[in-house]
């Protein structure tokens, strides 16, 4: 499909206090944020429409190579820019997406999936949803710029386009309804940008819930609560582990679960969502040595807290590594690679309780496992 972009930029920016467009979030104008986000799933033809302080938002575009055109008429609000904008659009475009600057943190995953959604419904407006609750930016088919000239901006955009047929598409995806409206907004965005390849955990259980099987989603969540258990007992006695991201990755680590090497197909999976240090917890959840300065990293949490947990049952190590042993207990190659995983599980076990202070037992029966 030939998808365009509106970036909004018109504004006055009134609550902010300061310019929006031209905010800078990591070194890179909130219109570069929007820019970059749609640049990344391959869009081409990205137009923002700009108003107040036009020329130095046009100077900012510029830099960045958007095409901008000038919407003399944004003191009347955000429609007057979204019919400007569609004016300017190619007559060959099928669909285009709509976002105001201020809201700069969407993923690009979000996007592809509402891409992905529009090769199947060509003739619906797509929304992300998240929490339940729609968010920006909407992808809306070209047929209905006819009607989007034709309003008289009552209501705006929204009233508008709920006369019309729109499918709902889930996303994980916080960043669709936060914007920078206000400074405390703004320090927020700088807060959620530091660390936005570590999901919060409403995003985690989103993209779990969509990801996983029900038995897969309870054996994670058993996991979790052992994971995130063991953590807290290792910061209490002086550890910085980030429980955070052993939650993210011990809800995911097997979101491949069935596939061969589902551990490295897993990482790639999450790799491609921009979930790096999650995935780098997925590779390594099956078997993993402990570092020679016997440090222990949100890997090797995850790794451990993941072999007391057997589908959504408690187990012991030793019950766990027999268990495997019985299995294949015909091929002797096989049986050796187990009985190594088995030694760096304890390995892990050991390390874990010098640290801790407590046995595994002991920290698990106080989780309630």
């Amino acid at each position: 499909m030939r998808i365009a972009a509106l970036i909004l930029a018109a504004g006055l920016s009134s609550r902010m206090g300061t310019f929006k467009p031209l905010i800078r979030l990591a070194g890179k104008s909130l219109l570069g944020c929007c820019q970059t986000l749609f640049q990344e799933c391959g869009l081409q033809e990205i137009v923002a429409v700009v108003g107040h302080r036009a020329d130095e938002t046009e100077a900012e575009a510029a830099s960045l190579a958007i095409r901008c055109i000038r919407n003399t008429e944004y003191p009347t609000g955000m429609f007057s820019s979204i019919q400007c904008g569609v004016r300017s659009l190619p007559k060959k475009t099928e669909a285009f997406f709509v976002l105001p600057v201020d809201i700069p943190l969407i993923r690009t995953a979000t996007l592809r999936k509402i891409l992905t959604a529009a090769d199947i419904n060509k003739k619906a407006i797509i929304y992300p949803v998240f929490a339940g609750r729609r968010g920006h930016p909407p992808l809306i088919p070209a047929s209905l710029i006819p009607a989007i000239l034709a309003h008289d901006g009552q209501g705006g955009l929204e009233t508008l386009l709920s006369r019309h047929k729109g499918i709902d598409i889930a996303v994980w995806d916080e960043g669709i309804h936060l914007d920078a409206d206000t400074p405390a907004d703004l320090e927020r965005l700088q807060r959620r940008l530091a660390r936005i390849s570590i999901p919060n955990r409403q995003e985690i259980d989103a993209l779990a819930g969509q990801l996983l099987t029900k038995k897969g989603l309870a054996h994670s969540q058993m996991v979790c609560r052992a994971a995130t258990a063991l953590a807290q007992v290792l910061n209490d006695q002086g550890c910085s582990l980030d429980l955070d991201l052993i939650y993210g990755g011990a809800l995911l680590h097997d979101v491949a679960k069935g596939q061969p090497r589902h551990e490295i197909r897993g990482a790639e999976m999450l790799a491609a969502l921009g979930l790096k240090e999650i995935a780098s917890i997925a590779a390594a959840h099956m078997d993993l040595e402990i570092s020679p300065t016997g440090e222990l990293t949100e890997k090797e949490v995850v790794c451990l807290a993941d072999k007391f947990i057997s589908g959504t049952r408690r187990t012991g190590i030793e019950t766990r590594y027999v268990e495997k042993l019985k299995v294949f207990a015909g091929d002797q190659n096989i049986c050796r690679q187990i009985l190594g995983k088995k030694e760096r599980a304890l390995a892990l076990k050991d390390r874990a309780e010098h640290m801790s202070g407590k046995r595994m037992e002991s920290i698990l029966d106080e989780a309630g496992l």
